[in-house]
């Protein structure tokens, strides 16, 4: 096994990024056995190592920096040096990230050394241990504005002179450990001399404020899955109790219209009322006032219970105010997303889900599905664009470029199916066709972190950060050593990210991850521009279109979580989960939001309604950048833009104005 990159198990070497990432790659499982509290809480906390037969400390991620923090270099033993790729740049953590991703402010590499390269923290702010700037006024402000959560200690609560709370850490002060430990976080290096692998467990953190630990202590929950209907811990802790929540506005009542409560907090069918048999476990269903007749003037049906008759409504129904009346429910209004996977269509006690054309409804009655070919994830690994069905789980390379090159951002164009990327090595934009494997260069001279297909106007977009711009190109240009390109938007924009367009409707979205984060919409000649989403944002690093449902989805870098927003910048929906770590590109096909972890080598998918059901689809030994799912059916669809037809009449470049 390569020392530097990999572990060995029993099935052979995996990249050091897949241990105890809560998947198994080895057979035996010994990628997710860590020994945990190897390392006493009280001598070096939750985020250090110590040197073995000191009591120095130091932080995980100067373990292999090519720096000796512990004495005798145990910090740096089994590490050899691994060179990056023409047009990256080699992180502390032997992490590639590209070259101009340093000192933009974001922690690319994740142990924070390409920004620690960069200016000293201007006066009044402070550095983060994980090496970001932030002010001074962040410290101990009840949320985490470090990476590492370093800014928001223990101590926090502590006053110091003046009345105010004050910054400390003591190297002693126990860490704040749940009942039963569990490894949270592992490393691991290789002895290249013989060949064992070495452990490094941490014990686990407290749940951060947006989760709650279970019960049993191995694991923690978001509160948004708390009483949701599904045991997301493993002892079912988060869905106790919640029958005794309070009716309150926007919360569901305890038990529906045609339910009896309990009073150990359970629901009963209110046909299973006083009929002389107890089936509450505390006998509250029988006895007292059962006998009394029902003589109330209940719109829909009158049951004995112990407290005298009561009125309940049936299903799809809500009793009004007045105890005797029923109210029909609009499940499409009160569960959103939940009820059907694209339209619904309200009805007197009950709903309907429907699909736009292009797809069919599944026989649960709430899923649609693609008709066609199959859907698939075009994936680009390193030098590689991979094919992964989403039904037969298949897996091909389409195109492979030369092994030094990197296939950054990518899109496809789905009337002449061909695959266009960004190869940062050579600053150009190239293209392959999948019919019949002839390659070619588009345009050369740029540098972008996104590019965007219009399939149906024939353009390509772009943006570049650095300048701040967005640029548009057509898409049968062919390079002549000339640059043929138009700048679309550049003027007040900070530091554009992500991009993702709606050429249907001639709309092009982008994310800004400067100083002032944003969500961005314009129509594609630049012109009609506004902002989407200004507040709540951190690094909102990935963007994707859900079309059928018209909403927009991004994951943020900075806050850990997925979001999405109807397309007119309402209804936002925030999911923080602690597996979105460094999200590169996403996509969205049916009721899954696909994207590409950088720092675990990995493609994952969530539900896109609740963000459970996380499953890993590809680990590649490589990073994985440009991410897209080829919508098939989108040509089915009604509709057309300007420039579609005879290029809306122009000479050269047509942009949309719709």
């Amino acid at each position: 096994c390569a020392a530097s990159r990999q572990a060995a198990c029993a099935a052979g070497c995996i990249p050091v990024p897949w241990l105890c990432d809560g998947e198994r790659q080895c057979p035996d499982g010994t990628d997710e056995q860590c020994e945990c509290c190897a390392v006493p809480s009280t001598v070096c906390g939750t985020k250090k190592v110590q040197c073995p037969g000191t009591h120095h400390c130091i932080p995980h991620w100067e373990l292999c920096d090519q720096h000796r923090d512990c004495e005798d270099g145990w910090d740096e033993e089994g590490c050899p040096q691994q060179p990056c790729l023409p047009g990256q740049w080699q992180c502390r953590n032997r992490v590639c990230i590209m070259a101009e991703w340093k000192c933009n402010g974001i922690d690319d590499c994740g142990d924070s050394s390409d920004e620690d390269v960069c200016a000293t923290c201007p006066p009044g702010m402070v550095r983060c241990d994980e090496g970001k700037c932030i002010l001074e006024s962040l410290m101990c402000n009840e949320e985490n504005d470090c990476l590492d959560g370093t800014d928001e200690p223990s101590t926090c609560g502590e006053l110091g002179a003046g009345g105010r709370r004050q910054r400390s850490r003591a190297v002693g002060q126990p860490c704040n450990c749940l009942p039963a430990c569990s490894c949270q976080v592992c490393s691991a290096r290789v002895d290249i001399r013989s060949g064992d692998l070495y452990w490094l467990a941490f014990l686990h953190l407290s749940c951060p404020r947006t989760h709650m630990s279970c019960r049993d202590g191995t694991e923690c929950v978001a509160q948004e899955y708390l009483c949701d209907g599904e045991k997301d811990c493993a002892d079912g802790s988060d869905e106790d109790g919640c029958a005794q929540l309070c009716n309150t506005p926007g919360q569901p009542a305890p038990c529906q219209s045609h339910e009896y409560p309990c009073g150990l907090g359970a629901c009963l069918n209110a046909s299973l009322v006083c009929d002389g048999q107890q089936d509450c476990a505390d006998g509250s269903d029988e006895g007292g006032n059962c006998s009394v007749p029902c003589k109330r003037s209940c719109a829909h049906l009158c049951y004995p219970s112990p407290q005298g008759p009561r009125c309940w409504c049936g299903p799809g129904y809500r009793l009004a105010e007045n105890g005797l009346s029923c109210m029909d429910i609009d499940e499409c209004m009160e569960r959103g997303e939940g009820a059907c996977s694209q339209t619904c269509l309200n009805a007197p006690g009950s709903y309907s889900c429907g699909c736009l054309p292009g797809y069919l409804l599944e026989p649960d009655g709430h899923v649609c599905k693609l008709t066609g070919p199959e859907p698939v994830l075009l994936v680009a690994v390193q030098s590689e664009v991979l094919s992964y069905g989403l039904r037969s789980g298949r897996e091909e390379v389409l195109l492979a470029t030369d092994k030094d090159r990197v296939v950054f951002s990518l899109d496809y164009d789905l009337v002449e199916r061909k695959v266009f990327w960004m190869d940062l090595a050579t600053e150009s934009i190239r293209w392959q066709d999948l019919s019949s494997g002839k390659k070619g260069t588009l345009v050369k001279g740029v540098r972008s972190d996104c590019i965007a297909v219009d399939w149906l106007g024939r353009n390509l977009y772009w943006t570049d950060g650095a300048a701040g711009q967005v640029l548009a190109t057509r898409l049968g240009t062919a390079w002549q050593g000339i640059p043929e390109y138009t700048v679309v938007i550049d003027r007040d924009l900070d530091q554009p990210h992500s991009l993702v367009l709606q050429p249907l409707a001639g709309l092009l979205y982008w994310s800004e991850v400067g100083s002032h984060p944003r969500l961005m919409e314009s129509t594609m000649d630049g012109s009609r521009r506004h902002v989407l989403l200004a507040q709540g944002l951190g690094w909102p690093t990935a963007l994707a279109l859900d079309l059928p449902t018209q909403r927009i989805f991004w994951l943020d870098e900075k806050l850990g979580s997925v979001s999405s927003a109807r397309l007119d910048g309402t209804s936002v929906k925030v999911l923080k989960l602690g597996w979105v770590r460094s999200p590169f590109a996403a996509a969205v096909c049916e009721g899954q939001l696909y994207w590409s972890e950088r720092k675990t080598w990995s493609v994952q998918q969530v539900d896109k309604a609740t963000g459970k059901n996380r499953t890993t689809l590809l680990k590649q030994h490589g990073q994985p950048h440009g991410l897209q799912v080829p919508t098939w059916g989108a040509q089915t669809l009604l509709g057309t833009n300007a420039c579609a037809k005879s290029n809306g009449g122009c000479a050269q470049l047509c942009l949309p104005n719709p």
